[in-house]
């Protein structure tokens, strides 16, 4: 066992010394496409699921070529529905680094659709996804090289600027909602609630929806765990029907998506128990959270291994704005929901400076 661990460090240390000392950021570009959906179904929205699992497959390699070793996905920083996308249409994703730092690097990847009467690919989604570098112990594997271009060198800066005030934001953002959960109790007055103009009300831990599943083998990756595109697909369908549940709307759709952290590896042999909850109501959208449990085989005990936080629009049958005329109860008596409301309050708050450095310009559609 000795052995063999001394022999994959010099590996991973041989593998370092192959990479170069800086890439360019155009050399990192990749392009997937592919006809999505069923043809059967063609016209009808395709859901946010299958586009994610795309996004996480192309960032994924554009990682381990950057990395040319393995890779794993930390985060869907934010991903963003521009314009929907149908079944049967030709679906396009763009994606290159942007920043990158010793072991981690964040990925813009942009969506297209090829539209059939004029030709021309429309934009749909924007997505930045952090990927880390790996090592055989599934550790971070540092001495990836640094992102640089003579001829960019200033929107080179301007990326490590921005990826700096990102990790600083999010640091700032968990602080925020650690700080809930440490405080003795939550008020009423603590809420900014939005006008009470609902016709109902329900408790956050009523909308709450649990489902249980065990992955088989042809859900793994090259790590042998969990295919992430897998679990944000199963991840948007649990969130798009626990908000159909609350509202009893059917025609709701995922309109952005917001830190998906990946905390722990999932392995064949866990069973897996997700659980979704409103916690956030606006006029026309709300917010769903998603927790991911795992229970492995060989140990006792539950242990939550990705959260997600899913907004889902409310539209009409010719897809206009659709108003919620549901609302969550303000109960003091129930200090978990009331917790959640105050970190979901939070989040909010939060949305202008995260749209603000994660709104990146559109790639072009290479060709």
């Amino acid at each position: 066992m000795l052995l063999k661990a001394l022999v994959g460090t010099v590996k991973d240390l041989w593998q370092r010394r192959l990479l170069p000392a800086q890439v360019r950021a155009k050399d990192t570009r990749l392009a997937f496409a592919d006809i999505i959906g069923d043809e059967s179904l063609k016209g009808t929205m395709v859901p946010t699921g299958p586009i994610l699992g795309l996004m996480d497959v192309l960032a994924g390699m554009i990682s381990l070529r950057v990395s040319r070793g393995p890779i794993a996905t930390i985060s869907f920083d934010s991903v963003d529905l521009v314009k929907p996308v149908f079944h049967g249409d030709l679906v396009r994703l763009e994606g290159q680094v942007i920043s990158m730092s010793n072991s981690a690097m964040a990925v813009q990847v942009c969506g297209f659709r090829h539209d059939v009467q004029t030709g021309k690919f429309q934009h749909t989604h924007s997505a930045l996804i952090t990927m880390v570098a790996i090592n055989r112990f599934k550790r971070p594997r540092k001495g990836l090289p640094a992102l640089f271009d003579d001829e960019q060198a200033e929107y080179c800066l301007s990326m490590r600027e921005t990826a700096k005030q990102r990790k600083e934001l999010a640091a700032r953002w968990r602080r925020e909602q650690d700080d809930v959960d440490a405080l003795p109790r939550v008020t009423a007055d603590m809420l900014q609630l939005p006008p009470q103009d609902k016709e109902a009300y329900v408790a956050v831990s009523e909308t709450e929806i649990v489902v249980r599943n065990w992955f088989l083998p042809r859900n793994l990756n090259v790590n042998e765990t969990l295919f992430g595109g897998d679990l944000l697909a199963w991840m948007d369908k649990a969130a798009l029907y626990c908000a159909k549940s609350f509202t009893k709307s059917e025609r709701m759709v995922t309109i952005g998506m917001n830190r998906v952290l990946f905390k722990l590896p999932i392995l064949a042999t866990d069973v897996v128990t997700l659980k979704a909850r409103v916690t956030n109501v606006r006029r026309f959208r709300l917010e769903v959270e998603v927790e991911v449990f795992v229970d492995p085989a060989d140990q006792s005990g539950t242990r939550k291994s990705h959260t997600g936080y899913f907004t889902v629009l409310n539209v009409d049958a010719a897809g206009e704005y659709k108003p919620i005329h549901k609302g969550l109860l303000v109960d003091e008596s129930k200090q978990a929901d009331m917790r959640a409301l105050l970190k979901a309050q939070k989040r909010w708050q939060f949305e202008e400076e995260d749209r603000n450095l994660h709104s990146l310009k559109p790639l072009d559609v290479s060709v």
